[in-house]
């Protein structure tokens, strides 16, 4: 049984996101590997890339994405479009490992198809069969314990809140970075 504790840890506050003309500024951000953890206003200078329609939206600084509020996707995407920036619709990696924590019915058909499509961007069978081994208790406590029954999409952003009372602090950072590797990759 998940305790009350574990639970509200399981759960993650985003904090709040400000954007303004030229800036976009983290406060409270909860993923303490994080560059927002550290430094909290960025320009739109620092910001590679933006994902408005991803859920959640996202912004690329160097080699990791920061999460906004989906309710924030229209001033993203008017942000993105005031400072010139690149804009793209990058797939969620992480939505197609943690599909069998969904709360749907995940088939031998279904888990073929996500293996092949994240093979496409060099994920072994063996890393994808790992990857879920090493997150498929807390995803389930995440999903489940906490009665959040999402059947839609867990992606990184779950990921990174399920796992971050698992882990001691040098071992999340290490966490963090692979998770924010694996979002990043690109098609081969």
């Amino acid at each position: 049984m998940t305790s009350k504790e574990e639970i509200s840890a399981l759960l993650v506050d985003l904090g709040q996101v400000i954007i303004e003309q030229h800036t976009i500024t983290f406060v409270n951000y909860p993923f303490e590997p994080s560059i927002a953890f550290k430094q909290a206003t960025f320009t739109a200078a620092e910001i590679g890339n933006v994902d408005p329609t991803g859920y959640p939206p996202t912004i690329k600084i160097g080699d990791e994405l920061l999460f906004l509020s989906a309710t924030q996707q229209d001033a993203l995407k008017k942000f993105a479009a005031d400072n010139s920036l690149i804009t793209v619709d990058r797939p969620d990696l992480w939505s197609w490992i943690l599909e069998p924590f969904l709360d749907t019915e995940f088939t031998d058909e279904t888990d073929n198809r996500l293996k092949i499509r994240l093979a496409e961007y060099g994920l072994t069978e063996e890393l994808v069969i790992s990857l879920r081994q090493a997150v498929g208790t807390q995803m389930v406590k995440y999903n489940f314990d906490t009665m959040l029954w999402d059947w839609t999409n867990l992606g990184a952003f779950d990921v990174l809140g399920a796992m971050r009372s698992k882990y001691n602090k040098a071992e999340y950072q290490d966490f963090y970075k692979n998770v924010m590797r694996i979002a990043l990759m690109s098609k081969l």
